[in-house]
């Protein structure tokens, strides 16, 4: 069953084609948009305006859920092969798109581009691949394009194909509109509820030297240590799990599939939090990664299993479909809004059987808090403070296989006073390795929590 705001943007699309061939449709992240957009595509099919479908979206994990809802709602093939009524490509097949180009440049084709944003370029300024060829190729193919977008801009400042914008604020112009706070008035969505952590005192001992700092924004300031250099800290590793632990055992007490997602900034990462997460909290966790070929299978077995928890490399962040996540763990070093935002998507859609709100721990990253806060302008909110005294010790262990980014290469290592085996387990001893740069020492951490409500 379709929801209002499904209802309302497909007659504003359908509209939008008698005049136009061109439409694009802003939804906030889990709210719906491959079902609306299939449910367009099966009404362009009915009145004979369009033989066929092409969707395009920014990987294969989306690109497969895209051709399984087409699929449904068609009630139709929807593999590319003889006999279907479309096919779901990701963008990066665009590179090999001409033999597809060839055989529909006699048909009436309807085209879907999921995540329009990954795509940029106006003929003029720079673009890349994907943006090229679909300003010089697909756009003259379709009789209609369908563009979709949860997150309407790029960290680079490009402007998104197919897009009106407008003149002279150069803001982008939408033929229709569906926002958080209309998502968690409709129920469509669920509030989110974040928890940023941060620390009321920081030692950072370098060169022989002490510095102390009275938060994590004083401390990324002073240059002495980066954010992905924090995030290392088995400490702070080992308290946001904690805190994520606490909240999805409380969920899964009434509802047993709930899910949660940790996001970790690197492969070597990655198995550092699985490590601790197993060694001292006794939880396993599926791991996925861009750089794993069996991902897509696993995220898919993940979304229909009851397992609790799944660590992200890179791969969940839009378009992935696992509704019965509810919390997350934000581990990873990309600090845009634009990511900020996807994550936080994967753990808002709706289900019967879950609460309404989706929760969120993150470190006190000041450009993270500030998204936080910039989601409150739309939805009236609350603030308050908790404290949770812990004295805690730590050192950065540096990412040796994939290279540390890090600018402190000058840096004079020292000898650890905690025993780094006590948080990993032994069977990744080969698999990770480990230096020790600066050392660090947090009093106390506290949590601000930014929560949302109507």
């Amino acid at each position: 069953m379709l929801r209002e705001w499904q209802k309302r943007c497909i007659t504003k699309v359908l509209e939008r084609y008698q005049h136009q061939p061109d439409a694009l449709v802003l939804a906030t992240p889990g709210s719906g948009k491959t079902i609306m957009a299939s449910y367009v595509a099966k009404s362009l099919l009915d009145e004979r305006k369009v033989d066929y479908v092409i969707c395009f979206s920014p990987s294969k994990v989306v690109s497969h859920s895209i051709q399984k809802t087409f699929r449904h709602i068609l009630e139709r093939p929807f593999n590319g092969q003889l006999g279907a009524l479309g096919t779901s490509r990701t963008y990066h097949s665009m590179a090999n798109i001409n033999e597809l180009l060839s055989n529909l440049s006699m048909s009436r084709v309807l085209v879907i581009f999921d995540e329009i944003h990954h795509c940029a370029g106006d003929g003029d300024s720079p673009a890349n691949t994907w943006g090229i060829q679909l300003l010089s190729a697909i756009q003259h193919l379709a009789t209609y394009t369908l563009s979709l977008t949860g997150t309407p801009w790029r960290t680079d400042t490009l402007p998104i194909p197919l897009a009106r914008y407008s003149d002279p604020e150069g803001n982008i112009q939408c033929d229709f509109s569906y926002d958080l706070k209309e998502a968690i008035r409709d129920k469509v969505c669920r509030a989110p509820f974040i928890t940023s952590i941060d620390t009321d005192q920081v030692m950072v001992r370098k060169n022989k030297k002490t510095n102390t700092y009275r938060s994590i924004t004083e401390l990324l300031e002073s240059g002495d240590v980066s954010y992905r250099m924090i995030l290392k800290q088995p400490e702070i590793i080992t308290h946001m799990l904690s805190l994520s632990i606490q909240k999805l055992d409380k969920l899964r007490a009434s509802s047993p599939n709930t899910g949660g997602l940790i996001v970790a900034s690197s492969s070597q990462h990655a198995l550092q939090i699985q490590s601790i997460l197993y060694g001292h909290f006794g939880k396993e966790a599926t791991l996925v990664s861009y750089r794993l070929d069996d991902s897509p299978e696993l995220i898919n077995h993940f979304r229909e299993d009851t397992s609790e928890w799944i660590i992200s490399i890179a791969m969940i962040s839009e378009g992935t479909d696992i509704p019965r996540l509810q919390v997350c763990c934000n581990l990873t070093d990309v600090t845009t809004e634009l990511y900020f935002r996807q994550i936080l998507g994967r753990i808002l859609r709706m289900t019967n059987n879950q609460t309404a709100i989706g929760y969120m721990f993150v470190l006190a990253e000041p450009n993270l808090v500030e998204y936080a806060e910039c989601l409150n302008e739309a939805i009236p909110g609350s603030y308050n403070y908790k404290k949770n005294e812990r004295l805690i010790d730590s050192m950065d262990v540096s990412d040796t296989i994939e290279g540390n980014q890090d600018t402190h290469d000058d840096t004079q290592p020292f000898t650890p006073e905690i025993d780094i085996n006590n948080f990993i387990s032994s069977d990744n001893q080969k698999i990770i390795e480990y230096s020790a740069l600066t050392e660090l020492s947090m009093n106390s951490f506290k949590a601000r929590i930014i929560s949302y409500h109507l």
